[in-house]
């Protein structure tokens, strides 16, 4: 159970990191200046990465109680 939790808790990190790279991404395409796409490209998958992360630790913190 503490390696799933710590799974969970590292894909949390993840997607929110991913997420941040997507904002940036937006208020780049949003400006006119060139920027990466690679969080344009894979965002469906970071999407997955933070909801999983999210869900996962929920019910963790759930099974604590």
């Amino acid at each position: 159970m503490i390696f799933l939790e710590k799974v969970f808790n590292w894909m949390l990190i993840i997607g929110l990191l991913l997420l941040l790279g997507r904002i940036i991404t937006a208020v780049f395409l949003f400006l006119d200046m060139p920027f990466t796409t690679f969080f344009k490209d894979y965002s469906a998958i970071s999407i997955i990465i933070l909801i999983i992360g999210a869900i996962g630790q929920h019910f963790m913190k759930s099974n604590k109680i």
